[in-house]
């Protein structure tokens, strides 16, 4: 029989272990089953159903402490200036060996304390002493309150703002900065957007450790993030205290029936009581972020003065419950993405400060003609089946970011404006079913090329399914000016892609490669990011050698069967993806220690099963190697034999 781990993370209640207990197999030895709570009577209510014991978890040990500390904000104890390690004692001791309060302040201390002692020490006396009997609340409380009331305003009112969503929750940054930036919280330094200042807010509160980087791009741009259950109960009562968020309570009432509810987060499933209760609060809400489906909501047009109206996967939305949305004349931000909605009201073009306007994963076909009268749009995000008006799609010269349409089946005359959207920075397209012989694809790369002459600079074009070939050498030299661009999938390099001197991330998926066009793109001066797929499979030798890529910090490649890094290739690579695919003898060493800023990767090797023992002596070699490397990087290799994943093993990195 099969052993097995399952691990059942942070349980408050012990009934859901009663079920989850029950449907486990017992029978299977040298299983295990674990469970994580904060709460010692949970504890033992669930070892009293089931067996088991309790292992109550320690604080980390002065020596651990140190290393987590230190690395935060010096990368080791050993670059700490000599008059702060007393400070950095005392303040080490205030967290008790607690993980989330070392990070939290020391995250502090790297971004926001000059690094003297007066002012560690005024860190280490606004720090209380934890009282004995609730030691980790008291400290978290502490370090939260040290790191919240330290924020400048405006970034203390975009943090409060996280209070609004649902514990473990994935908060898309696109999505986050838009409703921040809809709300008034952010305010732009002369030459920049709201919506670049908002990015700028955000990766100020990452920086922190505030909140958590969850889902990255490429190139390790953040891309959304989550909030640690602590820190959200902290933010929840701050909330709660200025009466900022009004959120229901499990039961579904609200906190209190008497405040004004300038902005409601419907988490929970209601009772009948709590409807008399919504219909009243309607005039004075001005943000509304839905993540449940919520019936007594309708008619939206009794919320007067919205200014933010998330109805993300309310499934009861109809296209009645937008009518008249007219007279929702502040709305900045609107997304009805995974509704049932199939037809947008002809009024929506009347909504003339809407800013961001997410209609994907919904029935619509077809924008109304009025849609061009947004003209302060900024962002709009649709689905590929999705038709534009005809005629007017050049008035809307405050487009930003537009995606994902598909090319095939627009308007000509759509396509035309398309090149006259001189603010446009952001566009993701899809091709499928494209003649690229058709005046649409001509048409569409000719508006592309003056796009570019003006501020676009990310452009993204894909298939959803792999057939003929996306062409690309028709477009030097005008695609010069990108910073970010993503296209599959294509036969081979273009010529002129060695002139793209500003490509920080670079997005493909190949058929071939020669070794010179590995040259081209290893000469790239700006790249910072690299991923490649080969369809079917890349035979050749892949080769980097020892002077290229120098700015690279990413890079994933998959469907290899040759690849060997040189040494001093890639001298500033931290993050490391490959896909191999084995063959007997193929591989003796892929060169991976010669990566010197190496710090994390995913090695993943795929072959058949009577290579498993040439398989796991690559692996074992490797890690050899990379145990003696300066930076310990983490890296996971994960084995497949014939599709099916047998195993996978670790080097952890340390503190």
């Amino acid at each position: 029989m099969d052993r097995y781990i399952i691990v059942v993370d942070d349980i408050w209640h012990s009934d859901p272990w009663k079920i989850i207990g029950q449907a486990l197999v017992k029978t299977s030895p040298g299983s295990i089953i674990i469970l994580t709570t904060r709460l010692k009577d949970v504890a033992e209510s669930c070892r009293s159903y089931h067996g088991g014991r309790i292992y109550d978890m320690r604080p980390l040990n002065d020596n651990d402490s140190r290393r987590l500390f230190f690395k935060r904000i010096f990368d080791t104890e050993e670059k700490c200036p000599h008059e702060l390690k007393r400070a950095s004692e005392d303040i080490l001791k205030r967290c008790g060996g607690i993980p989330l309060a070392i990070i939290s302040v020391s995250s502090f201390l790297a971004v926001d304390v000059p690094p003297c002692p007066d002012h560690w020490n005024k860190v280490k006396e606004s720090l209380s002493s934890p009282l004995p009997g609730n030691k980790y609340v008291e400290t978290m409380k502490s370090v939260l309150s040290l790191s919240y009331f330290n924020l400048p305003h405006h970034l203390r009112t975009c943090l409060l703002y996280f209070s609004a969503f649902p514990e473990d929750y994935d908060i898309w940054k696109d999505h986050l900065v838009s409703i921040w930036v809809a709300e008034g919280f952010v305010h732009a330094d002369p030459g920049e957007t709201l919506f670049e200042a908002g990015l700028r807010y955000f990766n100020v509160l990452i920086s922190r450790s505030l909140i958590q980087p969850w889902w990255y791009k490429e190139n390790g741009e953040v891309l959304s993030c989550r909030v640690h259950d602590v820190i959200l109960n902290f933010l929840v009562s701050k909330s709660v205290e200025e009466n900022f968020v009004t959120l229901l309570d499990p039961y579904g009432l609200p906190p209190s029936l008497h405040s004004k509810v300038r902005r409601l987060a419907l988490q929970n499933s209601y009772q009948e009581n709590v409807v008399p209760w919504i219909k009243s609060i309607k005039p004075h809400v001005r943000s509304l972020a839905c993540f449940v489906d919520c019936k007594e909501l309708h008619p939206l047009t009794e919320f007067e003065v919205l200014r933010v109206l998330d109805l993300k996967n309310c499934e009861s939305l109809r296209n009645i419950h937008l009518a008249n949305i007219e007279v929702l004349f502040q709305l900045w931000y609107l997304s009805i993405r995974g509704t049932s909605v199939s037809e947008l009201p002809a009024g929506i073009g009347q909504v003339q400060h809407l800013e961001t306007l997410d209609i994907r994963d919904t029935n619509v076909e077809k924008l109304p003609s009025t849609i061009v009268l947004l003209e302060k749009l900024a962002r709009l995000f649709v689905y590929p089946n999705v038709r534009f008006p005809a005629e007017g799609f050049s008035k809307m010269k405050g487009l930003q970011q537009l995606e994902r349409f598909s090319i095939h089946g627009q308007p000509l005359s759509f396509l035309n404006e398309l090149g006259q959207l001189t603010n446009l920075r952001m566009l993701y397209v899809l091709c499928d079913g494209l003649n690229y012989e058709s005046s649409e694809w001509g048409i569409f790369t000719s508006s592309l090329c003056a796009l570019c002459r003006h501020k676009l600079l990310d452009v993204g074009i894909s298939k959803r399914s792999y057939s003929t070939p996306i062409p690309m050498d028709s477009w030097f030299p005008t695609l010069q000016s990108l910073q970010k661009f993503s296209i599959w999938p294509i036969s081979s390099l273009p010529i002129w892609m060695g002139s793209l001197d500003n490509l920080e991330l670079l997005v493909l998926r190949i058929e071939r490669l020669t070794p010179e066009d590995l040259r081209v793109l290893g000469g790239l001066p700006a790249l910072e990011a690299l991923d490649l797929l080969f369809e079917g499979g890349y035979a050749s030798p892949f080769t980097i050698g020892g002077h290229e890529f120098q700015h690279l910090k990413s890079f994933r490649v998959a469907r290899l069967y040759q690849l060997q890094f040189m040494p001093g290739s890639m001298p500033n690579l931290k993050n490391l993806d490959i896909t191999l695919l084995f063959t007997r003898n193929s591989y003796s060493d892929l060169g991976i220690q010669h990566l010197a800023s190496l710090t994390r990767g995913d090695v993943s090797i795929c072959a058949s099963r009577e290579h498993i023992e040439g398989v796991h002596d690559l692996v074992a070699k490797i890690q050899s190697l990379l145990d003696a490397h300066r930076n310990r990087p983490a890296v996971n290799f994960w084995t497949y034999f014939d599709n099916e994943m047998i195993s996978r093993s670790f080097t952890i990195a340390r503190y």
